[in-house]
C-alpha cells in the first residue's frame, strides 16, 4: 500500500504491511527505509520503487510460507533467496504465475539490492518477526556470496547453461486495437463537453499518449497561422523562463518553476495520488530543449485551433482559478486526472453504441493513438521512420507493429506479383495470354473514393470508413 508522508520531495511512500496478526498490522520498517532511501537518491522512478517494494513483499510471503508460525533456527534458511527466486520463476507456490524473463530479472535485482541495503545499514529496533526475516536474508546472502566463489558453483552454472537455463518465451508480433476509423469523428462530435471534445481530437489526430496531453502547460499551446501548434515538453527537465514573485526574469527547469511559483512537484512524482501522471519517454525533436512538436493528420490543424479557442473561452475560462499552470482542468479547476478522462471516454463510447448498435467494449483513450498509427501506415503508406517521428517512439520496434501484414494481404500481394511477372513475360506465357492478363488488370482498376469533410476541413479522397484491417 501507499503511505502518506510529509516530505519536500514526495507525498507518498510505498510500504509493505505485515499481517502476521490481522488485529495489529505492522509496517515493515526495513522495506520502508529501503523505499525512502531510493526516493532520496532520485535514481529510480516512483513506479520502479513500488515494484521493488512488491518484490520484497513477495519474498516476505515466501519466508512466511516456509517458516509458518514457528521460528526457524540459525543456519536453516541459507538458501531462502535462491529458493524464493526459483519459486517465483516457476510460479509453484502462493498461486503465483510463471514469471517472464523481464519480471524475473527485475525481482532478482530488487531483492538483491534490498538485502545489500540491509547489510550496509545499522540495525535499528526491528520487530521480532522482521528481525528473524532479516537475519535469514543476511545468512542466505552470505551463503550465496561464498557459493559464487566456489568451484562447485561455477560447475553448477555451466550445467544449467548447458541444459538451456532460462528460456525466452516464444511470442508473436504485438497486436494493437485501433478505434474504428468510421466512428472517430462521430466520437468527437457526440461529445458535448468542450474540454473532452478537444482532448479526444488531439489524441486521434495528433497520435500522442493521454499522459503526454495531461502534462501540457498553457504556454505549450498556441496558434501558428491558421493552425494549432502544440509542443510536448519533458515534465521535469525541459528548460523554461518565467517571471518570479520579485518580478525578475528567471531561467530553469520545469520542476524548478513548479516548486518556485506554485509549490508543486511534477505530476510524475505525485506517487499514488489521483493527480499522478506517468511519462513513458518520447523521441524529442530537440533533445537539448526536451521538446517535440505534435504533427496532425488529415489537415486537422485549423479544426483543432477552433476547438482550442472554444475551450479557452468556454470551459477553461469558467473553471475556478487554481495555483497550477496545467492546460486541461476539471470543473473544480484542478488538473485533469487520467481516471476522469477514462470515465468520459467510456460514456462517449456508450453513446456511440446506442446510436450505431455496435460494441465498443475494450476500447480506451489509447486506441485513438493506435488509430493514428493505423492511418499513417495503411492509408498514407508512410515510411516507418516518419511514423516513428510523428508518434514520438523511442524505438523503431514500437512503430513496426503498425506495418503488420496480415496473411490475407500477403497471399493477395503474392498473386498480384505472379500476374505481373506473367504479363512481363517472365513465366513463359505467350503474347495472347499476356495480353489477356493485362486486360484483367485494367478492368480491375480502383475507382477514386468520394470527397469527405470533417466540419469545414477537407480530408482529401480517402474515406477511412471504407477501410478495414485484418488483425
Amino acid at each position: 500500500m501507499h503511505l502518506a508522508i510529509d516530505a519536500v520531495d514526495a507525498q507518498t511512500l510505498p510500504v509493505v504491511i505485515e499481517l502476521d496478526n490481522p488485529e495489529n498490522p505492522l509496517i515493515s520498517l526495513s522495506a520502508a527505509k529501503f523505499a525512502r532511501y531510493h526516493q532520496l537518491q532520485g535514481a529510480l522512478s516512483y513506479e520502479s520503487i513500488t515494484k521493488s517494494v512488491i518484490a520484497i513483499g513477495k519474498l516476505r510471503d515466501f519466508y512466511k510460507l516456509v517458516c509458518g508460525d514457528t521460528p526457524v533456527g540459525s543456519g536453516k534458511l541459507r538458501n531462502i533467496l535462491e529458493d524464493f527466486l526459483a519459486a517465483f520463476d516457476r510460479g509453484t507456490v502462493l498461486e503465483w504465475r510463471p514469471a517472464s524473463t523481464q519480471q524475473y530479472l527485475f525481482t532478482r535485482s530488487a531483492v538483491f539490492e534490498y538485502v545489500k541495503f540491509l547489510m550496509d545499514t545499522s540495525r535499528p529496533f526491528w520487530s521480532v518477526g522482521e528481525a528473524q526475516f532479516i537475519e535469514a536474508c543476511r545468512e542466505s546472502w552470505i551463503s550465496l556470496s561464498h557459493a559464487e566463489k566456489s568451484l562447485l558453483f561455477h560447475t553448477k552454472s555451466r550445467s544449467r547453461k548447458k541444459t538451456g537455463g532460462r528460456k525466452r518465451q516464444t511470442v508473436g508480433l504485438t497486436q494493437y486495437k485501433p478505434f474504428p476509423p468510421y466512428l472517430v469523428q462521430d466520437l468527437i462530435d457526440q461529445t458535448q463537453n468542450l474540454r473532452d471534445k478537444l482532448l479526444f481530437a488531439l489524441l486521434a489526430y495528433g497520435g500522442r499518449r493521454l499522459s503526454e496531453m495531461l502534462h501540457l502547460f498553457l504556454v505549450d499551446i498556441r496558434s501558428r497561422g491558421t493552425e494549432l501548434l502544440v509542443e510536448l515538453k519533458h515534465p521535469s527537465y525541459a528548460p523554461m523562463r518565467w517571471t518570479n514573485k520579485a518580478h525578475q526574469q528567471v531561467s530553469g527547469q520545469r520542476r524548478e518553476y513548479l516548486k518556485a511559483m506554485h509549490n508543486l512537484l511534477p505530476r510524475t512524482e505525485h506517487g499514488a495520488n489521483r493527480s499522478a501522471v506517468g511519462w513513458k519517454g518520447i523521441k524529442f525533436d530537440d533533445q537539448a530543449a526536451y521538446s517535440s512538436e505534435i504533427y496532425w493528420i488529415r489537415d486537422a490543424g485549423e479544426y483543432l485551433l477552433q476547438l482550442h479557442r472554444d475551450y479557452l473561452h468556454g470551459a477553461r475560462a469558467t473553471a475556478p482559478t487554481r495555483g497550477h499552470p496545467y492546460y486541461f482542468v476539471a470543473q473544480d479547476g484542478m488538473p485533469l486526472t487520467i481516471k476522469a478522462v477514462e470515465k468520459q471516454f467510456l460514456l462517449a463510447c456508450r453513446r456511440l453504441e446506442k446510436k450505431h448498435g455496435v460494441s465498443l467494449k475494450g476500447y480506451g483513450p489509447h486506441s485513438l493513438r493506435h488509430f493514428y498509427g493505423f492511418y499513417c501506415a495503411d492509408v498514407l503508406k508512410a515510411d516507418l521512420l516518419l511514423i516513428q517521428k510523428w508518434m514520438g517512439h523511442v524505438q523503431i520496434q514500437s512503430t513496426a507493429i503498425y506495418a503488420h501484414i496480415s496473411p490475407g494481404s500477403a497471399h493477395k500481394a503474392l498473386q498480384q506479383a505472379e500476374k505481373i511477372a506473367q504479363i512481363e513475360g517472365r513465366t513463359g506465357l505467350n503474347a495472347i495470354e499476356r495480353e489477356q492478363l493485362a486486360k484483367e488488370f485494367a478492368d480491375a482498376g480502383l475507382k477514386p473514393l468520394p470527397q469527405m469533410n470533417l466540419g469545414s476541413i477537407p480530408f482529401g479522397k480517402i474515406d477511412t470508413r471504407a477501410l478495414t484491417r485484418t488483425m
